[in-house]
């Protein structure tokens, strides 16, 4: 099983978990007043679990842009030896130039 495979598996497991433990356990406002320790004990492994899956999502959304990133930092490392290169061209056309223009005859 790849790296990739296991971590969907292990994600669906525990969103999974995570709904039928929110659906075993709903309660009452009434209840949470009279006993806000239960509603805790029974709450707290619901949000650990989907504050997981939340920077489980962010860390994948950081890594699509730091592939966007690297090809335009490639891009632009491209461009930019191009416009060097065409500079220098430019630069000895023009001294080729005004050698040309100022030998004597």
């Amino acid at each position: 099983m790849s790296v990739g495979e296991r971590d969907k598996k292990m994600s669906d497991r525990q969103r999974e978990a995570a709904g039928s433990l929110a659906h075993q356990y709903e309660i009452g406002d009434e209840k949470i007043k009279s006993c806000p320790e239960t509603f805790l004990q029974y709450s707290i492994p619901y949000l650990t679990v989907r504050t997981l899956q939340r920077q489980e999502q962010l860390l994948k959304t950081l890594e699509t842009d730091s592939r966007w990133i690297k090809w335009s930092a490639i891009i632009t490392l491209g461009l930019t030896v191009v416009l060097a290169f065409l500079t220098a061209v430019l630069a000895f056309i023009a001294y080729h130039d005004y050698i040309i223009r100022t030998a004597p005859p």
